[in-house]
């Protein structure tokens, strides 16, 4: 039985799926099984699968007759045909670094209280490539500290190709994130932190490849992921995760990313309907709310600075060298 299950879910990434597919096979660690899934590819994926059909590691080769309208149905169709104890999701327009199974594996084989582990990653757009680390350092988290902390107000684990998780806690996970267009994935992961710890490794092992055609910016132009992400949110509410200033953060942020893409929403007739639906949970009335709302604002309009800087730019300081000089600030 092969210690990890790989889970190549594709949909007309054709352009990419060579490199990969040869990333996974290509990997240090070879104790691996790779399931691919087409979700009935109108390009040419077909062709290219089946030159990797007769791969060793490969154990399904699944062409659906009929879109199943959500990446994340066919993540649980992976689910099912996955043999390994560990699951690996290597979206099909990714790419990994050779050593990435055998780093991931190495930290969830040497800490049994580890639900999955995370790594960093390159964001490959077509004209430059980024990085953004979440931490300089690797860190151990309670799941449900690094949830409060961090995943209520953004899928921060943002790519699927960068983590490695426990089948064995799937069975503990309602099945609701199939029923995602674009953020199933926040979904999933925010459920899995609730049961034990996580792992962030700050080495950059993953490629997270950045288009047009993705699913994440096609639910984005379309309003899905801010009518999902509202459903998660109001999980997180259900659930007392979110304490009412972060609550303010959270309503001010999205607000501020439909209006970031308010010309797409427009264009799909969504715009409204998101902008009246994340306005119907802002209940900053009174003074006291007032204040909170006001200060949420301001910590999410300099979120990332330094807390000299917040302050610096709170009061309309001036931009000069000797803020530069003493802060390290530019």
């Amino acid at each position: 039985m092969p210690l990890v299950s790989v889970i190549v879910p594709n949909y007309n990434h054709a352009p990419y799926l060579r490199q990969r597919l040869d990333s996974i096979f290509n990997q240090t660690f070879q104790d691996f099984e790779v399931i691919i899934l087409d979700d009935c590819s109108t390009d040419n994926s077909k062709e290219i699968i089946e030159e990797y059909r007769n791969r060793p590691q490969v154990s399904h080769v699944v062409y659906n007759e009929t879109n199943s309208g959500s990446p994340f149905k066919q993540w649980a169709k992976g689910f099912d045909l996955a043999t390994g104890e560990y699951i690996w999701i290597a979206e099909s327009d990714d790419w990994a670094e050779q050593e990435f199974l055998k780093e991931q594996v190495s930290v969830l084989e040497k800490d049994s209280s580890l639900i999955l582990t995370f790594c960093e990653s390159y964001w490959e757009y077509p004209q430059k490539t980024e990085l953004s680390k979440i931490y300089s350092k690797d860190k151990v988290f309670r799941g449900i500290d690094y949830l409060q902390k961090r995943q209520i107000f953004r899928n921060s684990i943002v790519n699927a190709s960068s983590v490695l998780f426990r089948k064995k806690f799937l069975t503990d996970v309602p099945t609701e994130y199939q029923d995602y267009s674009g953020s199933g994935d926040y979904l999933l992961w925010s459920m899995l932190c609730e049961l034990g710890n996580i792992y962030y490794s700050s080495k950059i092992l993953n490629h997270f490849r950045r288009h047009d055609f993705a699913t994440t910016s096609k639910c984005i132009s379309t309003g899905k992921t801010f009518f999902e992400n509202f459903k998660i949110f109001k999980y997180f509410d259900k659930k007392g995760y979110i304490n009412q200033l972060n609550k303010f953060r959270i309503i001010d942020y999205t607000i501020n990313q439909i209006e970031t893409n308010r010309t797409n929403l427009k264009k799909n007739g969504s715009y409204i309907k998101c902008k009246e639906l994340w306005n119907s949970e802002n209940n900053a009335k009174g003074l006291f709310a007032k204040i909170i709302y006001f200060w949420a604002k301001q910590l999410n309009k300099y979120n990332g600075l330094p807390l000299i800087a917040k302050i610096w730019k709170f009061f309309h300081l001036p931009n000069t060298n000797i803020r530069k000089r003493l802060f390290k600030w530019n």
